[in-house]
This record gives structure tokens, C-alpha cells and sequence, in this order.
């Protein structure tokens, strides 16, 4: 059961987290252990906007990162999770730990005490396991850190392409709201208050500047935070579930099929490196891929692998998959290396969803500034004719 909680540090800053606990005494007994002040401690509300805390992929880096080096330097698990917890600054990610130590010196297993705080995802509590299991935890936390770094540098890269598109879209919007709220309304209220007589063009832009108030503004943000509303009420993601249709556009859904494979590849990489079967981490690498046609397209193989079926077979039904990702599969499984098979997979798929967003944005960037263009053009030759026609208007 998890527990909101206010609390005071030593030096009398307020600390709010949550916390995982049996019962709320047991909660005020964890939080006195690590030295806080206990203000307030209640059960978890769960409303509209609660979600799961998680562990940022940066602290979680951070954290495998240091595990990794330390235990190859031969210290224990539990001295090196304190001499992590003493490294880290931030209150709630040093109680956090805290809670870990106290749990794998109370005689728990290290991967039974993370995923009882349900802040990581199946795949790093699996690794965990299987380190324990190997006795080479160094290796696990390695493998979580170098997975992890992956997801990072991954997610950076989409955004920093998308960086430039985005502002050019952005700076297109404030010109368009500048022109339509300040400038069209003042051209035209030379002309009085009839738009009769304006040129058809001049009329369309008039009356398109004189609904866009605060009113109609105020309307158009109400209706989207209540779509945001109801979609998180009813838990729907309509965002993640009209994007799933993105597939099917000519290029945009060729990018993402190149970002699910590639994000597959390199899980499916990191958990048959860290020694986890093939079937278990199929399962696991599965559940990374965000879209939700190509998932469950991939959770049909794992069935059919299980019924006999070879694994190049099962990937051969893929409908979603290009040839190359099936031939690949078939050569590792003939040649029974697997892992530095999907490692291939991941830097092909990698280098091609680059070289795509290349392309996607070399393509965007112009299109973008074309119809800036000519909304601007448009704007221009409106006002135009306007003034040539101002003996015909009856002001």
C-alpha cells in the first residue's frame, strides 16, 4: 500500500513523497529510521491525475551506474548501497534507497526489494534477478546502466531532431495569432464596421479576425482540458490510441516502425545479454514497444514459439516487420547467436531511423515555411486589393 507523507529534514526542509508500507505505522516507522520529522502521513488519494511514481531513467542510471562500479571493486551490496544513498542529494530518491537497504539487510533479496516499490519496469527487476541468480550482480547493474544510457541518448536524439520543426510551428502560430489579433483588426476598422463591400478574400480574413476573441479562446482551451479530463477519467489515452493509426501513413509510419524495432532490438539485446531465455525476454521486450499494432503483433510469437514453432517462423507472420528484420532472425537462430544478432538489428534500425528523420525533416522544415508562405502571401494580397478598391468601399 503506498502512503503520502510531509516531513522535515534536519535542517527544517519540507519533504514530500510517497511510500510503500503494510500498514501507516509501519510507514512512520520507515520514515523515523531515516531521520526525518514526521509532519503528515495518509494513505495514497488516488483521483484523475494520480499516476505511478517512477524512477527517472537519469536517476536509475545514475544509481546501476555507481551499483556496477562499486560491486566490481569488491564491496558488498549493502555497503555499496549506502555509499550510493550518501552519494545522492536528492531527499526522495536518498529515502527511497534507504527503504532498499533496510529491506535487503532485514534479509529480502536485492531484486524482491525493488519491485516491491513498483518504480521500475519488469525488465530491469528481471535483470536483477538473474544476477542474483548468477552471482553477478556487477554484470546486472551494468547491463541496466548501459540499457538505460541507451533509452536516454534515444529519447535526446528524437528531441533534439524535433527541436527546430517545433519552433518553426510554434513561431508560425504567435505570427498568425500577432497578424489575425492585432494587425487585420486595426486595417480594417478604417473601413467601418460593414464588411460588405471588402473583396471576397478581405471578407473570409475580416470575419475569420473578428471570431478569434477571448471568448472563442477561452472555449477552445476549456474543450481541451475536458478532453483531457475524461480521457484520464476513464482512463482512454485518446492521444496513444489515434497515434496508433500513424502506422499507416506513407512516411511517418515508416519512422515508427523503425523506432519500435529499434527500441525492441536493443531490449531483446540487453536481456539475452544478461543471460535471461529467449522466450521471458521476447515477453519482456515486447512490452517496451508503444504502439500498440506492432505489439500485439509481437505477443502472438511468443504462443507460437512455445507450441514448437521455430523462432524465425513465428517472426515470419509478423505483419508490421520489414523482410530484413525476418532474415536477420532466421540467420541468428541458424547460427545460434542470437543476442549479437539483435545487437545488429538495433544499430541497423538505429542508423535508418536517422537517416529517416533526416529526411522526414529536410521535408518538413520547407513545407512549413511554403505554407507560412502563402497564409502570409494571402495576407498581403488581401490588404492589397483592399486599398485598391478603397473608392469602391462605402465607409
Amino acid at each position: 500500500m503506498d502512503f503520502e507523507y510531509v516531513s522535515l529534514d534536519k535542517t527544517g526542509k519540507e519533504i514530500r513523497g510517497i511510500l510503500s508500507a503494510n500498514s501507516i505505522q509501519e510507514a512512520k516507522t520507515k520514515l523515523k529510521e531515516t531521520g526525518l520529522i514526521i509532519v503528515k502521513v495518509e494513505p495514497k488519494k488516488e483521483g484523475i491525475f494520480t499516476s505511478t511514481q517512477k524512477i527517472s531513467d537519469d536517476e536509475l542510471y545514475t544509481i546501476s551506474k555507481e551499483m556496477s562500479v562499486l560491486l566490481n571493486s569488491g564491496i558488498v551490496i549493502d555497503r555499496a548501497l549506502k555509499m550510493v544513498i550518501d552519494s545522492i542529494e536528492q531527499e526522495k530518491l536518498k529515502l527511497f534507497l534507504e527503504n532498499i537497504l533496510k529491506d535487503v539487510k532485514g534479509g529480502k533479496s536485492l531484486s524482491s526489494a525493488f519491485e516491491e516499490k513498483k518504480m521500475f519496469d519488469s525488465l530491469v527487476i528481471t535483470m536483477l534477478k538473474v544476477g542474483e541468480t548468477t552471482g553477478n550482480l556487477k554484470d546486472a547493474f551494468d547491463n541496466i546502466a548501459q540499457y538505460t544510457d541507451f533509452r536516454i541518448k534515444f529519447r535526446n536524439e528524437i528531441r533534439n531532431a524535433m527541436a527546430y520543426p517545433m519552433f518553426l510551428v510554434f513561431a508560425s502560430f504567435v505570427t498568425l495569432v500577432a497578424i489575425f489579433k492585432l494587425i487585420i483588426p486595426r486595417f480594417f476598422s478604417i473601413f467601418g464596421s460593414n464588411p460588405k463591400h471588402l473583396p471576397f478574400v478581405s471578407r473570409i480574413l475580416y470575419e475569420f479576425s473578428k471570431n478569434l476573441n477571448t471568448k472563442t479562446e477561452l472555449i477552445f482551451t476549456g474543450l481541451l482540458i475536458g478532453i483531457y479530463m475524461l480521457s484520464k477519467y476513464f482512463q482512454l489515452n485518446l492521444y496513444r490510441r489515434f497515434a496508433n493509426y500513424f502506422i499507416y501513413a506513407p512516411i511517418l509510419g515508416n519512422l515508427i516502425i523503425q523506432i519500435e524495432l529499434s527500441k525492441f532490438s536493443y531490449a531483446m539485446y540487453a536481456m539475452l545479454k544478461n543471460g535471461v531465455e529467449f522466450i521471458k525476454a521476447l515477453d519482456l521486450a515486447t512490452n517496451v514497444i508503444k504502439n500498440d499494432f506492432i505489439k500485439e503483433d509481437f505477443k502472438k510469437t511468443s504462443p507460437k514459439i512455445r507450441e514448437g514453432k521455430s523462432i524465425g517462423d513465428a517472426f515470419e507472420e509478423l505483419r508490421f516487420v520489414p523482410p530484413i528484420f525476418k532474415g536477420m532472425v532466421k540467420v541468428g537462430e541458424e547460427s545460434g547467436n542470437m543476442k549479437d544478432m539483435f545487437y545488429e538489428l538495433y544499430s541497423l534500425f538505429d542508423e535508418k531511423l536517422k537517416n529517416t528523420i533526416k529526411r522526414v525533416l529536410s521535408l518538413v522544415e520547407p513545407i512549413i515555411i511554403t505554407v507560412m508562405g502563402l497564409i502570409v502571401g494571402t495576407i498581403v494580397v488581401s490588404l492589397m486589393l483592399t486599398v485598391m478598391n478603397v473608392s469602391n468601399i462605402k465607409l
